[in-house]
């Protein structure tokens, strides 16, 4: 997707649905996709170019989109998996914490059973279980991460309220949240604080609210603290700097 013409009100045709699809991306609202540049795609536009540094005028010229197809190219690299929805900058997070091990080893808490391979995964690509001691290789490892991830944890994560709306960071965030702490968590028991913070969206407490989920006086507090702070700093990393 890219826009190649200058598009302003009363335009049609497919670089004008092409323009109202960007903005939506962008979590900025045009209206319905139907390729006429109304007051609505107007307002949507100006409100896009106030938040990049542009002047505000509601026409699409060279300026305008050079910094909206930027965008929409950083935005596709931002998710991947087979569906296209996986926030990466969460799987880059939670690489960095989990550590990954190339040959089956027991469950630490059970010291059996489920085998445990790579970045934490517990069963093959077929749904069959590790045997102790199989290997794999990082490629391979990287592989059942993101199949893990999107069977098993991106389904129930698009079920909290307003999720398709939550940038790429935030998502990313939430996936990490999740994948250390339960990909169910949302509306669970002991999660109420969490769940209503996302509920109502009260962002100025996100970072003190995931903050609480450390294991308090455990052994792996020190470990989680570090990793709710960086999922806090992600979760509020902004998702449009001034082009």
């Amino acid at each position: 997707m890219s826009l190649t013409e200058t598009l302003q009100k009363g335009g049609k045709g497919s670089q004008v649905s092409e323009l109202q699809e960007c903005l939506i991306k962008l979590k900025f609202d045009p209206g319905r996709v139907d390729g006429n540049f109304g007051d609505k795609t107007e307002v949507a536009v100006k409100q896009f170019q106030q938040k990049q540094g542009v002047t505000p005028d509601g026409v699409v010229g060279l300026e305008t989109r050079t910094v909206l197809n930027k965008l929409i190219q950083q935005l596709a690299e931002l998710y991947g998996g087979t569906s296209g929805k996986l926030p990466l900058p969460g799987v880059k997070l939670i690489k960095e914490f989990e550590g990954c091990k190339l040959t089956a080893y027991p469950d630490p808490l059970s010291k059996g059973k489920p085998y445990t391979i790579g970045w934490g995964s517990t069963c093959k690509k077929d749904g069959s279980e590790w045997s102790l001691g199989e290997k794999i290789t990082e490629a391979e490892a990287d592989e059942l991460l993101i199949i893990q991830l999107e069977r098993n944890y991106l389904p129930s994560l698009e079920k909290i309220p307003g999720w398709q709306d939550f940038s790429p960071y935030q998502q990313g965030a939430l996936l990490s949240f999740a994948y250390n702490l339960g990909a169910n968590f949302y509306g669970s028991k002991g999660f109420e604080t969490i769940s209503r913070v996302l509920k109502n969206q009260e962002w100025d407490n996100i970072e003190s609210t995931l903050i609480m989920y450390r294991n308090p006086s455990s052994p792996v507090e020190a470990g989680l603290k570090r990793r709710r702070v960086a999922e806090g700093k992600l979760f509020l990393q902004p998702m449009f700097n001034n082009a």
